[in-house]
């Protein structure tokens, strides 16, 4: 016998924004939320990520900043992107934040559910993370 039982370690991100580059700064800004924001700017990451797709490059950036988080001990405050590339998927982006060890963990930036679209004039994104 088994059973599915519910489970609240996922968390579903939805954005919209009239471009890329303000749709992936809010993703970036709703993973903040989820790793738990410092309070002061002592520090800064730059991270930048080139991808096959859009789908990939919007996972890549996020896991790329929850990794940094975590390995710099850097609890985020603010983010400025740099640079987007949408024919050619990449962005570059600066991480601000407190020098600290995060308080929460995000696990996973997942595929499940990912959505990547451009509809009626704004970008939408989707991602699951595994908290």
């Amino acid at each position: 016998m088994y059973l599915y039982l519910e489970h609240t370690a996922d968390e579903l991100l939805e954005v919209r924004a009239p471009t890329l580059e303000d749709a992936l700064q809010d993703a970036v800004l709703g993973s903040f939320e989820l790793i738990g924001r410092g309070e002061n700017e002592e520090m800064e990451a730059e991270i930048e990520v080139h991808s096959p797709n859009l789908k990939e490059l919007v996972v890549d950036l996020l896991q790329q900043v929850v990794a940094q988080c975590e390995i710099r001990e850097l609890s985020p405050v603010g983010v400025n992107v740099l640079e987007v590339d949408e024919k050619e998927p990449m962005a570059r982006v600066v991480v601000r934040g407190e020098h600290a060890v995060p308080p929460n963990e995000i696990k996973a930036v997942t595929y499940h559910r990912l959505k990547v679209e451009k509809k009626e004039g704004d970008w939408h994104i989707q991602v699951l993370f595994d908290v």
